[in-house]
């Protein structure tokens, strides 16, 4: 995850929908989520937007390891 995005800026929803090739609608579920909710924040009342580390790092606790399968 690390080559889509980068840990030292953020991103809004439909960035991060398009790079991951999801709908936006996806990416507000990770947001909402009530046990492990994507972190996001609104800057001075703007679009939301996630830190890039946050984003790698959930990304990372949900990626998906074949010999767990």
């Amino acid at each position: 995850m690390a080559e889509l995005f980068r840990g030292d800026r953020s991103y809004r929803p439909d960035e991060i929908a398009e790079k991951l090739k999801v709908d936006i609608c996806t990416v507000y579920r990770m947001i909402r989520d009530i046990d492990d909710p994507l972190p996001a924040f609104r800057p001075h009342g703007r679009a939301l937007r996630v830190e890039g580390a946050e984003l790698i790092r959930y990304l990372e606790r949900r990626k998906v390891r074949p010999e767990d399968e």
